[in-house]
């Protein structure tokens, strides 16, 4: 292959000479180089491909005739937790509505926002889910602790125009050399503190008390609230009294799109020169699905597209200029600022606290003979890097975090 590559390369040279001579082609005697350059490149590759063979026979050769049976085991039975008594959640649910005859409530914790619920169904409602949600499956998840509700605080380099490294530098330096004065890094703290967030579930009364048969459904319509409730905020909280989101990161860089109200092939390519190149191992595309008409058809310079729809019977997900992509609701629609970002959720923060409580209402919707349930937890969730980081040549700025604007 190597020989192959200077070949090529000389054939290259031939043809940059012409260039540079301002010519219209290759002379009879370049021609000529050209052609046995060649020649020897299509020899070259047929013994590639003879040593490709060779080596495919010897591999099979050396496997052995009989290959021992490894079992697979395709799913691990997961730790069975207190689930205070109750069959399900939907006879929890029940029994917090109608109250509890056998008392099984009073073991439960209560606090001013409702009734604890059991870690067997609790740990099912905020299970971390890749595919419903982004941010949290991918984030970097800090446990609740004790107490869960505490403020939890990890320092982080205050970076920007100081460096990549926040000021640390290093010096090389011969024998018996002095080290020159550097300056020392700059090293803040960034708090997370959870907040207390509620989602709300409403489930008509028949199907509540059929809680023998209701209770997977029950269990599965409050954790899409509470998983739909934390999604949008780690991607568009203020920071006042919530998460703060992604799209409000300091250290995030937001590139102006070519065209008004357009997403373009040269924003893409911009976004990308101006990622982190570290966190491009867990980058991802976040797009509107408004924007999912304008990115299917989106080409590049040399009329390609750079759309993968992917195979989701293979769990292959959608791709764009080879990074995977998610189309979601909870961005700035088409055309508006954060439709498009490029993020490594890595470089995201998140804190759990107490809860998931649970509690009820039977007023709000009590002529269409429904209840409301209202999930509350606490969880907090900051962006890591709180400047862009500036390169070595003290000019470029990159980040974890890139916003088309």
């Amino acid at each position: 292959m190597a020989k192959i590559a200077e070949k090529a390369k000389a054939q290259q040279a031939l043809l940059d000479k012409v260039k540079s001579e301002g010519r219209d082609g290759l002379n009879d005697e370049e021609l000529k180089q050209f052609d046995d350059l060649q020649a020897e490149i299509d020899n070259l590759k047929k013994q590639a491909e003879v040593a490709q063979k060779m080596e495919e026979n010897e591999k099979y050769l050396n496997e052995p005739a009989s290959k021992a049976v490894i079992p697979v085991v395709e799913s691990v039975q997961e730790e069975k937790l207190d689930d205070g008594g109750f069959k399900n959640v939907g006879e929890f649910l029940h029994c917090v509505k109608n109250g509890d005859p056998k008392g099984r409530l009073k073991a439960l914790e209560t606090s001013d926002v409702g009734i604890l619920i059991p870690p067997q169904f609790s740990r099912n409602i905020l299970r971390l889910d890749g595919e419903e949600e982004l941010i949290m499956p991918r984030a970097t998840n800090i446990p609740a602790g004790n107490p869960p509700d505490a403020p939890f605080t990890i320092p982080y380099l205050q970076q920007g125009a100081d460096g990549a490294l926040g000021g640390i530098k290093l010096t090389w330096t011969g024998e018996a050399q002095q080290v020159a004065d550097v300056k020392d890094p700059v090293i803040k703290d960034l708090t997370l503190t959870p907040h207390e967030v509620s989602g709300m579930a409403t489930i008509n009364n028949k199907t509540l008390n059929n809680w023998e048969a209701s209770g997977a459904f029950v269990e599965t319509l409050l954790r899409r609230a509470w998983i739909n409730g934390r999604d949008a905020k780690f991607i568009n909280g203020s920071g006042a009294g919530c998460p703060l989101g992604i799209l409000k990161a300091p250290g995030a860089i937001k590139i102006k799109r070519n065209t008004t109200g357009e997403a373009k092939y040269i924003d893409v390519v911009t976004m990308l020169g101006r990622f982190l190149p570290e966190a491009l191992g867990g980058a991802l595309w976040i797009a509107s699905i408004t924007l999912l008409p304008i990115l299917m058809t989106m080409k590049d310079e040399g009329n390609n597209y750079i759309f993968n729809a992917g195979d989701a019977t293979r769990g292959v997900p959608p791709t764009l200029a080879g990074l995977p992509l998610k189309f979601t609701g909870k961005t700035p629609t088409a055309g508006n600022e954060g439709d498009l970002m490029l993020v490594n959720c890595e470089y995201y923060l998140t804190k759990a606290g107490s809860g998931p409580y649970v509690a009820i209402s039977e007023h709000v919707k009590f002529s269409t003979n429904q209840t409301v349930f209202k999930i509350v937890a606490n969880i907090d969730g900051q962006p890591w890097v709180k400047d862009p980081l500036r390169f070595e040549d003290g000019k470029t700025d990159v980040s974890p975090y890139v916003i088309l604007k």
